[in-house]
């Protein structure tokens, strides 16, 4: 598994900001920017016919574009051509034909489309590519790389709030024979049904991956022991269920850790979670092992 990428020790003032106004809601951004459209105005009329403030006006349009959404774009977009408009009758602009200001405030709504409509789709563009890097292509659940992310994550906030984290690691029994017999693309029907369990059998708070090969994992956050046991009883019974009717012979060996404290890291409760899954396999297969990393006790085999 990939290590975790690490972090810019001393970030920048822009991104800084950047995260900032990530993670304020669209309308407070929204309302920012009509702030800024404002002031923008207010130094348009101050500052005089003369000089230009046109570049200005763009930037709150941007800032609503990229971070509020379509809808306060196109608001922005109202807004600042009718600013731009009344600054320059208010900066005593005079033209030869009353139809003059009219027009160029229409091709000044126009430009500030054009720059929201390019960002908005710059943005989806974005999201969706970083969307697909963190997904495994064939199951639709998180790739390796985005499961580590989201267990180191959760670790550090349940050891921060001292609440318990499970995670299970599952492991797919008899899937290279199936891969054998069957070919490789009912094994990647197989692999697919697993995905679509484990996306519809979950909470939305659970992440569930795809770490490589036929092994799967699923993160539980603030779930203690007995709530992972209820949780993963329902995951293996449709697990079962979907490959007894497919006529498929698969099974299923897992290894289930709650961690109350215990462990250091999300890839330490990953390989913890590995380890007690191999477990599982040397003795049997077909099971699933649970222990607790704390002061809860020792796990127990079901």
């Amino acid at each position: 598994m990939p290590p975790p990428t690490p972090p810019n020790p001393i970030p920048g003032r822009g991104a800084i900001l950047a995260r900032r106004l990530t993670a304020a809601s669209p309308n407070a951004v929204g309302l920012l920017a009509l702030a800024v459209v404002s002031l923008i105005g207010v130094a348009d009329v101050l500052t005089g016919k003369e000089i230009s403030s046109s570049v200005f006006y763009s930037l709150p349009v941007a800032l609503g574009a990229w971070y509020s959404g379509s809808r306060w774009s196109l608001v922005l977009c109202v807004l600042s051509a009718a600013t731009w408009y009344e600054a320059d009758l208010l900066a005593g602009a005079t033209y030869s034909a009353s139809w003059i200001p009219i027009w160029n405030s229409g091709v000044r709504f126009a430009f500030f489309l054009v720059i929201a409509g390019l960002l908005t789709r710059l943005r989806a563009a974005l999201a969706a590519q970083e969307a697909l890097a963190a997904t495994d292509a064939l199951t639709g659940l998180a790739n390796s790389r985005r499961f580590l992310a989201a267990a180191d994550a959760e670790v550090a906030r349940a050891t921060r709030y001292r609440h318990a984290v499970s995670l299970a690691y599952m492991d797919l029994d008899g899937f290279k024979s199936v891969n054998d017999r069957l070919g490789h693309r009912v094994g990647d029907e197989v692999l697919a049904a697993v995905g679509r369990i484990l996306r519809l059998g979950l909470r939305r708070t659970d992440v569930a991956a795809r770490l490589g090969g036929d092994e799967f994992a699923v993160l539980f956050p603030e779930t203690d022991g007995a709530a992972a046991r209820e949780a993963m009883d329902k995951v293996r019974a449709a697990l079962r269920a979907a490959m007894e009717a497919a006529g498929w012979p698969v099974g299923f060996s897992i290894g289930v850790v709650t961690s109350s404290g215990g462990v250091g890291s999300g890839e330490d409760l990953i390989h913890l979670a590995d380890e007690l899954m191999y477990e599982v396999k040397r003795s049997g297969k077909g099971r699933v092992t649970y222990r607790t990393a704390g002061p809860e006790g020792p796990g127990r085999s079901l």
